[in-house]
């Protein structure tokens, strides 16, 4: 997959899914206490960009470029926090914010994305997303699509007399 391509496809995916599951916890969270749907964030968001992470790879044959792909979706989910704010703001009914106000959220779009993590019980999630993502892209827990090579030696088909 072209470079161009991967800093398209990757940021978005990883603002859709992580934002979009976010959003899809807080719509049923006054079924749930406070500590289920915290949690619930903090295992489930991790899980689903890791595991969309290793699939997009494998399925687009970008695995020389794991890195890249990972801080892509890194990207998309940090530079989309202050949008996910916006639309959680006006959700909530508050007072209308000036253009000013949503221009300097957007501005600020690390620490608004902190801060929204911080309010909406995603925190957990964001670093363990941000950790994995970032460990999968060194490449140190395989890499998608590819086998494990086996030492010259290793034949696993060979009986333990075989072995030298």
């Amino acid at each position: 997959m072209k470079k161009t391509t991967i800093w398209i496809v990757f940021p978005l995916v990883g603002a859709l899914l992580f934002w979009g599951a976010d959003a899809l916890v807080m719509a049923y969270k006054g079924m749930w206490p406070a500590a289920v749907w915290v949690t619930a964030k903090t295992i489930a968001l991790p899980i689903a960009c890791g595991t969309a992470f290793w699939q997009l790879v494998k399925a687009s044959s970008s695995q020389g470029r794991l890195m890249s792909v990972a801080m892509a979706m890194l990207w998309g989910i940090w530079l989309s926090g202050p949008f996910y704010f916006l639309l959680f703001h006006l959700s909530f009914g508050g007072r209308p914010m000036t253009t000013g106000e949503m221009l300097f959220h957007i501005a600020l779009f690390p620490l608004a994305t902190l801060m929204v993590s911080l309010f909406n019980g995603s925190f957990g999630g964001l670093a363990i997303t941000s950790a994995l993502l970032g460990l999968l892209g060194t490449g140190w827990l395989g890499v998608p699509g590819q086998r494990a090579e086996t030492k010259k030696g290793d034949d696993p088909k060979a009986t333990p007399s075989e072995h030298p």
